[in-house]
């Protein structure tokens, strides 16, 4: 004891020792409690933020992925169709032109034989009326009634 009175150590150690666990006690539950617990939501909500983003990230990056390829899908089968349709309407348009083609050909051929077949009938006509539209003019030049 007496090591512990030349240190300065009396009977005031067990008050010292009371204060001091008491003020342990509160500063435990009043400030470190709350304020570690405040820590610990505020790792959680950081990094769990964290873990979402990059979560949220990858599922972006996947859903753009199956976007890509069903807007490639798409327009593959729009360019199919496209084409296709294209193709019977080319068809159509020529199968259209070659029938107006046929027309316009049949329309001029029967027009070549209509004026043949004119000019041959007017060919016989003016060759019966030669004969008498020449004595008229050789009467009309000579003055008197020349008959052929």
């Amino acid at each position: 004891m007496e090591i512990l009175n030349s240190l300065g150590v009396n009977g005031t150690l067990w008050i010292q020792l009371g204060c001091f666990l008491i003020s342990y006690v509160a500063l435990t539950q009043l400030i470190l409690k709350p304020y570690l617990a405040a820590l610990r939501e505020r790792e959680k909500r950081t990094v769990g933020n964290e873990e979402s983003a990059v979560r949220m990230l990858e599922e972006t990056n996947h859903l753009y992925g199956q976007y890509e390829k069903k807007a490639r899908s798409i327009n593959a089968e729009m360019k199919a169709q496209y084409d296709q349709t294209r193709a019977k309407a080319v068809a159509e348009h020529d199968r259209l032109v070659e029938a107006a083609r046929a027309d316009a050909n049949k329309l001029l051929e029967s027009a070549r034989a209509k004026i043949t077949t004119e000019i041959q009938s007017a060919r016989k006509t003016l060759s019966a009326e030669v004969p008498a539209i020449s004595a008229a003019i050789a009467t009309k030049l000579a003055g008197k009634d020349i008959s052929l």
